[in-house]
């Protein structure tokens, strides 16, 4: 039986199959053996991308390369009443999304930064393994703001830190601080969506801000125990943020270092006491 529907990829495919095994020393061929063809055809069907064959040369990579890009890297997904939604999260970020965003804004300037990988990008936000509270409330925040990947909430070895990670090359655009070196030797600039987004949700940043790198505590003075909260970070350009906020919410503040910020005056701090949950 003659098959002269074999492309000449098939026929050397075919070809190099005879040449390698010594029991087809007969021969026969992909035009005078059925099973040769078969051979043949499931050889070039599985290593086309190793003969030369492109997408614009072969129907069936371009095929399969369509359906790949559709199911794995496109960059959307089919929802329940079959619309299509994106798969990442885009900026500007929706109006039901704000007050998470400020907050894991807040986090990741005290404590995150981004990861790159050869495909992708990692939000990490490292925390006290102390407070797991915290660390759930973080993870449900960034779950908000980028709910199209899972959440990771792990320990990092026997150290005494737990990690918030997430995939997503949206991070690239949710958070244009990232980049190389640390926060505090390059410049921290808010873009002009993310002022507009702190101005309404200023009490959220702050709270990001001082679940990171700030904390309660209580200062004696003449015998008398007042409480009080603080945030310290080396850069200036974070300080000038957590004191920016401060102003958006009418909250009394002091600069006692140069690396820290302190609150104390008894209605600022009764009013974060009523608005902020306890870091636990």
């Amino acid at each position: 039986m003659v098959l002269a529907s074999l492309s000449t990829v098939e026929r050397a495919a075919a070809d190099a199959v005879v040449s390698r095994r010594p029991g087809w020393s007969k021969g026969l061929t992909a035009l005078t053996d059925p099973r040769v063809a078969r051979m043949a055809r499931a050889r070039t069907g599985q290593g086309s991308w190793s003969k030369g064959l492109t997408a614009a040369s072969d129907v069936r990579i371009a095929r399969n390369a369509a359906n790949r890009r559709g199911r794995r890297r496109g960059p959307y997904k089919k929802a329940r009443d079959g619309s299509l939604i994106a798969r990442c999260p885009v900026v500007p970020v929706p109006s039901e999304r704000e007050a998470a965003y400020a907050y894991v804004l807040g986090m990741y300037l005290g404590d995150g930064y981004v990861a790159k990988f050869p495909r992708t990008y990692r939000l990490c936000i490292f925390l006290d393994l102390r407070y797991p509270d915290l660390a759930d409330r973080c993870a449900k925040a960034v779950r908000i703001v980028n709910p199209h990947h899972p959440v990771h909430v792990g320990r990092r070895g026997k150290r005494n830190d737990l990690m918030v990670s997430v995939y997503g090359r949206c991070w690239l655009d949710l958070l244009p601080q990232h980049g190389p070196g640390r926060k505090h030797e390059r410049p921290i600039r808010l873009t002009d969506w993310q002022t507009a987004i702190i101005r309404r949700q200023a009490l959220a940043f702050l709270n990001g801000l001082l679940d990171s790198d700030g904390s309660r505590f209580v200062r004696k003075v003449g015998g008398r125990a007042y409480p009080a909260y603080g945030f310290s970070n080396r850069s200036a350009d974070i300080l000038s943020l957590f004191c920016w906020a401060c102003d958006v919410l009418g909250l009394s503040y002091t600069r006692p270092t140069k690396f820290a910020v302190s609150i104390a005056r008894r209605k600022a701090v009764e009013r974060l006491d009523r608005s902020l949950p306890p870091k636990s």
